[in-house]
């Protein structure tokens, strides 16, 4: 039953997406990061896959929450904290090591904590399709539907990188 419930929350977490690299404030696509994630952590351990996966989807959610705080102070991650992130994603990776293929859900966290520390949303979207290919490799690997939410996401984030992009940046 665990594993039925883990797909469809693969669905949601699809939907959310979707959506999300489509919204145009970083302010919004940053709660819906929230939710994605905690779905993602889920889907995850409900398919009885390692920890790892959950444990930096998880890590995610703190870090959307630190960069939600910066923007709010109009102060910038520091380099302190971005260090610590990118401990606590490789801690969270390794802690529930079980194969080769956890190795994929740590390379995404560090694209993912590279993207939550941007100023500009195209820079962002940059950085998580990088983050979705490598989840995309991880969740075929271990049969999830949330596999569509990655390949769901890098198209959206292709169209929302057109759609918002600034006048000039084709002229480069």
């Amino acid at each position: 039953m665990a594993y039925y419930i883990g797909q469809a929350i693969g669905i949601l977490v699809t939907i959310g997406a979707i959506i999300n690299l489509q919204l145009k404030k970083k302010e919004h696509m940053y709660v819906l990061s929230i939710v994605v994630n905690i779905l993602s952590a889920l889907n995850i351990f409900l398919l009885g896959q390692s920890v790892s996966g959950a444990v930096i989807c998880l890590v995610a959610v703190v870090q959307i929450l630190f960069s939600i705080w910066h923007d709010k102070k109009n102060t910038d991650i520091t380099l302190i904290e971005k260090i610590i992130f990118l401990i606590l994603y490789i801690a969270g990776g390794v802690l529930g090591y079980k194969s080769p293929v956890d190795l994929l859900s740590i390379v995404a966290a560090v694209f993912y904590m590279f993207a939550m520390c941007q100023k500009k949303e195209q820079n962002i979207r940059l950085f998580l399709m990088a983050n979705m290919s490598s989840w995309t490799v991880y969740h075929i690997i271990i049969g999830s539907t949330a596999v569509f939410a990655q390949v769901a996401g890098i198209i959206s984030s292709i169209i929302a990188m057109v759609r918002y992009r600034k006048k000039g940046d084709s002229d480069k």
